[in-house]
């Protein structure tokens, strides 16, 4: 498949991010996903939109104090067919949509200091 601009191993990661995705994601969410450094991740992030891959929002509740907003993006129609078609041409498979799993609080720093004192 032609793309309007050139795929880096980088984007098939950002790509395959969405791909496994079940929901929207925000910019750091495609990074850790993609395991790619922030950096590298918006400029491509900004290439999908522009080609009409990717449809984006900002969060329109008020950010946690010390957040700044966050910006949600998503696969288009078109840019989720055109995704799976290159991403299985490049990679030979795609990947599997992840389930999100239970969120499990972190005991606090203090916790575990006081933890790793009593071993």
């Amino acid at each position: 498949m032609k793309s309007p601009f050139r795929i880096t191993s980088a984007t098939l990661d950002v790509l395959e991010a969405f791909l496994s995705a079940r929901e929207e994601l925000h910019g750091f969410a495609v990074a850790k996903a993609a395991g790619k450094p922030t950096g590298s991740i918006y400029p491509i992030l900004a290439r999908l939109e522009q080609a009409g891959w990717l449809d984006s929002h900002w969060e329109t509740e008020h950010p946690e104090e010390g957040r700044p907003r966050r910006r949600f993006y998503a696969l288009t129609p078109h840019g989720g067919q055109a995704a799976r078609a290159i991403v299985l041409e490049r990679r030979g498979e795609l990947p599997t949509p992840q389930t999100s799993a239970p969120h499990r609080p972190r005991p606090a720093f203090g916790s575990l200091a006081r933890w790793r004192a009593a071993w």
